[in-house]
């Protein structure tokens, strides 16, 4: 395991004061926990070595490790005798990327043990670690792995309260969109979209491995938990519920914004047929008069043109009253 692997270890008591442990504690084997305590190890599981670690120093069965560290994983929870493992994604809030492209992170948890792994830095761990430099942290490893959740769900309600409310001035803006400034806001509407499609990607899963976290976890330390997990997939249900309809709400203002796009098309083609029938009779007079073929009449006199002119504009005044009478212009 390379020293970048292990970012940070800890071993908490039941009060919530944690005691860091270095990398030299792991040469051979994991710490162990004492009576009330339990060890918080976290992971980088892009690192080499950190698959080894896991089956040969703490123990876990290869499947188990196989499940903690594959690429692509959906959020899920898996049970087994000792303990369980859990797979969450969280937004990603590092600089230059975006929330959408959530984070995943990988726990498992047993008695005395939580062990997480992540691939890109993570605020929901930066909370926790906060916790116990304040003498706060989770005070068992269920408590653990529900506050973890909490946080990351926390900060995707965030970033969906960010989206609702950038839809409110896209809604807003689209009642007083200039016909020919539609195309701007047509961008943003399927920007966001694609950002709501990405975040039901895995949340919705998400949702699903809580409800059965809730559902089929074997036993519960505290039933302050089981209450906790039941909140959680509560929020989380709400969170996937308010993702479609804001998805709703986008497809209502693409199609008031294509709506503002087809009138200003069709009135342009109204107005375009309206030319056109004008000038058809004028268009055909004149082709007829252009024939180069004898015995067009004034051809000779030079008054024939003035007259053609006149009666052409007469043809475009009666055109014009028909029109009007017709209500077509």
């Amino acid at each position: 395991m390379t020293p970048k692997a292990l970012i940070n270890a800890f071993r908490i008591d039941r009060t919530g004061k944690g005691t860091a442990l270095s990398g030299d504690e792991f040469a051979t084997s994991f710490p162990s926990a004492g009576e009330g305590e339990y060890l918080w190890v976290h992971l980088d599981w892009m690192e080499p070595g950190v698959a080894a670690l896991l089956t040969e120093k703490a123990g876990l069965e290869a499947s188990i490790v196989e499940t903690l560290a594959t690429r692509g994983t959906r959020p899920t929870v898996l049970f087994y005798d000792h303990g369980y493992s859990m797979n969450l994604r969280g937004v990603n809030l590092n600089k230059e990327s975006d929330p959408a492209d959530m984070i995943s992170v990988r726990i498992w948890c047993s008695d005395k043990l939580v062990i997480t792994l992540r691939n890109q830095h993570m605020r929901a761990f930066e909370d926790i670690r906060a916790s116990i430099a304040e003498g706060t942290a989770p005070t068992s490893s269920d408590d653990f792995v529900l506050t973890l959740a909490e946080r990351l769900i926390f900060r995707i309600d965030a970033e969906i309260r960010t989206i609702e409310e950038n839809l409110d001035d896209l809604e807003d803006e689209i009642e007083e969109v200039p016909e020919t400034k539609t195309l701007p806001l047509r961008l943003k509407t399927a920007d966001m979209r694609h950002r709501l499609s990405r975040l039901r990607r895995h949340i919705a899963p998400q949702r699903d491995a809580l409800a059965k976290f809730f559902d089929q976890k074997p036993t519960w330390e505290d039933k302050i938990h089981k209450r906790r997990a039941r909140t959680l997939t509560d929020r989380v249900t709400r969170l996937v519920e308010e993702l479609d309809s804001l998805r709703e709400r986008i497809q209502i203002a693409n199609d008031s914004l294509m709506a503002v796009e087809t009138e200003r098309m069709n009135r342009t083609m109204y107005w375009l047929t309206v030319i056109a029938g004008l000038f058809l009779p004028i268009s055909f007079v004149t082709g007829l008069l252009g024939v180069n073929v004898g015995g067009i009449p004034a051809a000779d006199n030079t008054w024939g043109f003035w007259g053609v002119s006149i009666i052409l504009a007469l043809l475009v005044g009666l055109e014009v009253w028909l029109f009007k009478k017709m209500r077509l212009i």
